[in-house]
């Protein structure tokens, strides 16, 4: 009987221990709050946390023609969520002017804490590191 018990628990370890964790939240105004103290373990299937957000008008019977900005956060596959990604297209062009939906995705225990929108590396760019090796090479000899 105790072997039994100590199988069943062995097979339910790695679930538990490798099991992707990710902030949730629906269509909430801001990344605040509930979008970043909330998480929820995914389910086995589900290998990416996904971020979605969206910029639009108001319905036409709404008074002011304020634009809204959306943010939703879940689990989701990688192959659906990169998909969803890259179906968006134009539509995903964050404009201030016009209305836009871009969806995220990314890889590792809460990694979509932050709504970041194509930072997905962080990887430093050259061009960058010349500039400031150049910047500070020259106050260093004057």
């Amino acid at each position: 009987m105790n072997s039994l018990f100590v199988i069943l628990l062995l097979q339910g370890l790695p679930a538990i221990c490798w099991g992707l964790e990710c902030y949730v939240c629906t269509a909430q105004a801001n990344n605040v709050d509930k979008c970043v103290k909330t998480t929820i373990q995914c389910r086995e299937s589900q290998d990416a946390c996904r971020t979605q957000i969206m910029w639009k008008q108001p319905e036409f019977w709404q008074p002011r023609s304020e634009r809204y900005h959306y943010v939703s956060k879940s689990c989701d596959r990688k192959d659906r969520c990169e998909a969803e990604s890259a179906s968006k297209g134009l539509k995903c062009m964050r404009d201030w002017y016009r209305d836009w939906h871009c969806i995220e995705c990314c890889q590792g225990d809460r990694c979509n804490y932050y709504t970041t929108l194509g930072a997905g590396t962080t990887q430093i760019s050259m061009t960058l590191l010349a500039v400031v090796l150049a910047v500070h090479f020259f106050f260093r000899l004057r």
